[in-house]
């Protein structure tokens, strides 16, 4: 990759990431922001820094391994730290509830789409940094954050 197009493809996969984290927090009624961890199940509020770092974007087939599910909004979901960095993804709990989440078809798709290879052109992480700033933007709106 050149060094334009690796800067490119880390912008994306930060805002990528951002995104997932936004679009799984829950806005209780009271207007609370709430995170939820797809693997443990462990739900806290988000009331500092802290408690947002404890709430990342964690990938269910492995990043470094299996680029080509890397930008999958399936295959990435709101995770607790402690699942995600100590317990290593605490897969077998995260598969359960990623299945509930977004159905078995769509688990086998992504099984399959794991083993494919996805290089993506300038073009193309131009269009997903796009995307994802506003899904963002949407995000942040739906939560009344800045």
């Amino acid at each position: 990759m050149t060094n334009n197009l690796t800067s490119l493809y880390k912008r994306v996969t930060a805002n990528f990431r951002k995104y997932i984290q936004l679009r799984d927090v829950i806005k209780s009624a009271s207007g609370e922001l709430i995170a939820k961890c797809i693997a443990c199940g462990k739900m806290w509020i988000l009331n500092n820094s802290t408690d947002w770092k404890n709430f990342v974007a964690a990938h269910y087939w492995l990043a470094d391994r299996y680029t080509s599910v890397e930008i999958d909004e399936h295959n990435v979901n709101g995770c607790c730290a402690h699942c995600n960095k100590r317990l290593h993804g605490n897969l077998a709990n995260y598969q359960i509830h990623l299945v509930e989440k977004i159905g078995q078809e769509n688990f086998d798709e992504l099984n399959i789409k794991r083993n494919q290879i996805k290089k993506y052109s300038y073009d193309e992480l131009e269009e997903l940094n796009e995307k994802y700033l506003t899904k963002i933007r949407e995000q942040k709106e739906r939560l009344g954050i800045n």
